[in-house]
């Protein structure tokens, strides 16, 4: 009888489990409650509390807002060269936010331009190719915020960075895939974007050490012959 009971309650906590994790899903994969399509490279709104909202620029970049306040709202994205993105921010804060965005495919005065490699903090390398760069600012306190942005073949190993102006280096987050997102959080705002692990110093590394493995290999059969 013990041993049923146990059987029992177990199934009951996975249902509870499953149920929990699916109502969750379906919430984040929710479509927003309103797409507003902007033709130009620049758009001025105001925003609800609680009203998801998305900006499709030029039918080719969408940026999708949510926050628990009031924004008012001024974006700048270059479209026509970051081309087909899904980046998405949801918000929690104290009051209500004045927040300016602009998007841009690179940032030379950066350094951040396609094809570039990158020495992090962790001494990892890392490759920008996203083409997408934002840079947030916001008169109000943040207390969180999560970035997003749909994952890619291209894009899905990459993990969200920020420009720490400081000590002028990329400083990358803990990135995971939810519902189909690259997905990161953050308490404060500045200059984003996703970087991809570069592994052709890796990949070199092991071809040098393979062909002088092979080297060695073929110099012990050719002495063990000539003796």
């Amino acid at each position: 009888m013990k041993k049923m009971n146990k059987v029992l309650l177990s199934a009951f906590t996975l249902i509870m489990l499953f149920s929990i994790i699916s109502s969750s899903m379906v919430v984040a994969v929710g479509p927003p409650d309103q797409v507003i399509p902007v033709a130009g490279d620049t758009h001025t709104a105001q925003l609800e509390a609680n009203v998801r909202t998305r900006f499709q620029f030029r039918a080719r970049t969408n940026l999708t807002f949510q926050a628990n306040v009031n924004m008012n709202l001024n974006m700048q994205c270059e479209a026509m060269r970051i081309g087909e993105k899904d980046f998405i921010i949801e918000i929690e804060a104290e009051n209500d936010l004045q927040m300016n965005m602009t998007c841009t495919e690179e940032q030379a005065e950066l350094g951040l331009l396609k094809g570039n490699t990158y020495q992090i903090r962790n001494r990892n390398r890392l490759r920008y190719q996203e083409g997408f760069c934002v840079s947030i600012e916001c008169n109000g306190t943040c207390t969180q915020a999560r970035l997003r942005i749909r994952a890619t073949n291209q894009n899905r190993l990459g993990t969200f960075a920020y420009y720490d102006e400081g000590n002028g280096q990329w400083v990358s987050v803990p990135t995971t895939i939810e519902d189909g997102y690259l997905t990161a959080e953050t308490d404060h705002f500045s200059i984003w974007t996703i970087l991809i692990p570069d592994y052709t110093g890796l990949i070199i590394g092991i071809s040098i050490g393979a062909v002088l493995a092979v080297g060695a290999i073929v110099l012990v059969i050719y002495f063990k012959r000539r003796k």
